[in-house]
């Protein structure tokens, strides 16, 4: 069964779920939405325990028919997942429809690979795909599709704004939907005491003004170079300028989250470049994140991340504490200048 994008998430709330979901297409934002969507509702419906595997050069593919023929008494329904880094090989090919022919009851295979050419939607395997599992290719998106989009992404956070105002939004983000989702959340944050209230234009390139002005990602930026006295001079800035402190720690703790998960996967043995896909790390600020990667360890991030959930504590005014000198600290620990 071959499904558009946008029909994904009235499909996912039926039961159950299909055996295999098969995502194409280069447009990763959109990849990366389905398959988290794909993943939240297959741990609603019980399946809870998570394989990922990477079919780079010299990939072992009876791993993967091994984890789909592990039964246990006991055992936990899984996903496994599958991502097709050259393509659909041969003996990739082979494989997928030697899994299709008995997939078993108890796993969910999602697979993600890049677009596919047409004459492979004509082969044996797609087939196979196509009549036990679900298909669904990723489209980069049309002028005409945008404006629909960025109003639901709003909406999905409380905010509503007027059609210039979204013009403008989509405008000043060249349309890249990654950089149009990192705004929105930016703007919810900026407007979260006027959610009730429409955007208007002017309101809204404000924002984007203040945002660009007193950027909390210049702080994150200057954090990952491992540059502390900068991380400082920022911080005082976006202070004396009013910046809301849960802006900034939303800033910093993102990349925390985002530095754990890839210096776990990097320990399993992954690869960068992959996973600064799989992430959303954008070309231009791979450098930034390579050199913080390098700089600390594994532990160290994980230290990050509850110190985080301190400094979000002190701002719910659940812990006591000054906030200010808490996002010190965790700017200048983040640069590596210290150990919380």
């Amino acid at each position: 069964m071959q499904l558009r994008y946008e029909q994904l998430s009235k499909h996912l709330e039926c039961k159950p779920l299909a055996s295999i979901y098969f995502i194409s297409g280069e447009e990763l934002f959109l990849v990366q939405t389905a398959c988290d969507a794909i993943r939240n509702s297959a741990k609603k419906q019980g399946f809870s325990e998570r394989e990922v595997f990477y079919a780079e050069s010299g990939f072992n593919w009876q791993t993967l028919l091994s984890h789909s023929n592990n039964y246990g008494l006991f055992a936990e329904k899984q996903l496994l997942e599958l991502h097709l880094l050259h393509g659909v090989s041969e003996t990739a090919a082979q494989t997928i429809k030697i899994y299709t022919n008995n997939p078993p009851s108890d796993k969910l295979l999602l697979i993600i690979t890049g677009k596919l050419e047409r004459r492979q939607l004509q082969t044996a395997w797609f087939k196979s795909i196509d009549k036990t599992g679900v298909f669904i290719p990723v489209w980069s998106m049309e002028l005409s599709q945008l404006s629909p989009w960025v109003i639901n992404r709003l909406a999905s956070l409380g905010l509503t704004a007027e059609n210039d105002a979204v013009q403008c939004l989509i405008s000043a983000t060249e349309g890249n939907l990654s950089a149009t989702a990192q705004e929105i959340e930016k703007l919810s944050l900026y407007f979260s005491s006027n959610s009730n209230k429409m955007i208007t234009r002017d309101a809204l390139m404000q924002a984007l003004s203040d945002n660009a002005r007193f950027d909390p990602f210049k702080l994150s930026d200057a954090a990952l170079l491992g540059k502390p006295k900068r991380c400082l001079r920022i911080l005082n800035r976006l202070k004396e300028e009013g910046i809301e402190p849960l802006l900034i720690l939303w800033t910093l703790s993102r990349e925390c989250r985002q530095l754990a998960s890839i210096a776990f996967q990097l320990n399993q043995g992954q690869n960068l470049k992959v996973l600064f896909q799989i992430h959303h790390i954008r070309e231009k600020r791979q450098h930034v994140f390579q050199q913080a990667l390098q700089r600390q360890s594994l532990i160290h991030w994980h230290t990050l991340l509850r110190f985080a959930a301190r400094c979000d504590r002190i701002i719910k005014g659940v812990e006591p504490g000054h906030i200010w000198h808490a996002l010190q600290q965790l700017s200048i620990t983040l640069a590596g200048k210290i150990i919380c």
